[in-house]
């Protein structure tokens, strides 16, 4: 397990990178829809690289920045909480589209939170920090929206998505960001916790 929390980024970035080539050895078969879905799934293990490995400093931006914490190196998002929260995301929610790509709603929530990202790196969060970068913006630029927009557009040309699949879509989108994100968040938060992150990942909002 403390291999696992130290470098599930790392690994996520071999994953992707195992995805890439795949893509490009099987492109000539593959279903465009697959393929933008593999895409999607590559870009979440990218902006959580990103996060937490290079630059790597959302610890900091979230304890510090956000939350203002006291105990920033561990209160409330901690290496196990970010671990568990992101392993979910990437594996689970934006996985298992790819393996269903037929069914429009359950690939439009990721999507969706692909684009809330932007909200959230590229509006609130450098507010909060008065920068205009912060770890993950990056990925939500230039592999979210692009292939969000690519996903929409396909799916909008082909008329592949009915008025359920919008609807059951933006629902799941909403329930994902409250259970994953801002409950699933709450739930692992512990001000005891063993787990510190270092002070590279606290970044520049270490000595502020």
């Amino acid at each position: 397990m403390n291999l696992l929390r130290k470098y599930w980024p790392d690994l996520g970035m071999l994953v992707a990178a195992a995805t890439a080539i795949g893509i490009v050895m099987n492109h000539r078969s593959m279903s465009e829809l697959s393929m933008i879905l593999w895409l999607s799934f590559i870009a979440i293990l990218v902006h959580q690289f990103e996060e937490y490995r290079w630059p790597g400093y959302f610890g900091g931006l979230f304890n510090i920045v956000i939350f203002k914490s006291e105990q920033p190196k561990h209160y409330p998002l901690n290496p196990q909480s970010a671990m568990i929260i992101n392993l979910v995301i990437a594996y689970v929610f934006y996985l298992l589209p790819v393996f269903f790509p037929n069914i429009i709603w359950l690939a439009l929530a990721p999507i969706f939170m692909g684009f809330f990202q932007f909200i959230w790196h590229g509006i609130f969060a450098n507010i909060k920090a008065k920068t205009w970068y912060n770890p993950g913006l990056f990925a939500v630029l230039f592999f979210h929206i692009p292939i969000g927009g690519w996903y929409l557009y396909y799916i909008a040309t082909y008329h592949l998505a009915s008025t359920t699949d919008w609807i059951i879509g933006s629902v799941y989108f909403v329930i994902a960001v409250y259970v994953l994100i801002i409950k699933g968040n709450m739930w692992l938060k512990d001000i005891h916790s063993p787990f510190n992150f270092s002070d590279k990942q606290m970044g520049p909002y270490l000595t502020k």
